[in-house]
């Protein structure tokens, strides 16, 4: 009768484990097809700027909507990835990988913002945010870009850790702007602002734009 016991409960331990690790794959499986959805909808829309600058066309035809529907989508996958990991679903090495990913996937579109500023006045708001893992005043400077995404709906805040500058591209970044800590803000791929900013600080800053 002991024995019986001890196999269901085997069964039983090994059923909750299969299904667990079955969802957690499904959950990664879902993260990486929003950043290859991601990578997907900045690629055709290159593609056809590229198109229409090779043939003549108007380089800036529908940007505002497209770009807005970029902006959205890639915070979107960004919310997805920052809730998996509070839920503790992904181990440290499949986190980290997604994680450097989606920062790729950031400083792709930054670059293509940059472009459009430049060559179509494109008069999106744009902030840079490079914060530091669990320190207290990046977490609240995080909740308060998020506050100011929800009063202007006008802006693209792109957020990246400071502490993975052992990636080329962040590296780039955080050598280009002379990051030294966190949290800090670049408004408009220009203005640089350390430490704990505020809503308020941030609407004004803008608005003076």
């Amino acid at each position: 009768m002991l024995l019986i016991s001890l196999v269901i409960t085997t069964l039983i331990f090994l059923a909750g484990f299969l299904l667990g690790y079955s969802l957690d794959k499904s959950r990664i499986s879902d993260v990486v097809e929003k950043l290859e959805e991601d990578d997907f909808q900045r690629d055709s829309y290159v593609t056809e700027q590229k198109f229409l600058n090779l043939f003549h066309g108007d380089v800036c035809y529908l940007t505002t909507q497209r770009l807005n529907d970029l902006s959205k989508h890639l915070a979107e996958t960004g919310k997805v990835l920052t809730d998996y990991e509070v839920r503790g679903i992904f181990n440290d090495n499949e986190y980290l990988s997604l994680k450097k990913r989606y920062f790729v996937s950031e400083i792709k579109f930054y670059i293509l913002l940059k472009e459009l500023k430049d060559n179509c006045n494109y008069d999106r708001y744009v902030i840079l945010f490079f914060y530091d893992q669990n320190n207290r005043e990046s977490i609240q400077q995080g909740y308060i870009l998020d506050a100011v995404v929800r009063r202007l709906q006008n802006i693209t805040v792109l957020s990246i850790d400071r502490e993975l500058s052992n990636d080329p591209s962040v590296s780039a970044l955080i050598n280009y702007y002379n990051i030294t800590f966190g949290p800090t803000i670049i408004v408009n791929f220009e203005d640089k602002y350390e430490g704990l900013t505020n809503v308020n600080e941030v609407i004004d800053i803008i608005n003076k734009k």
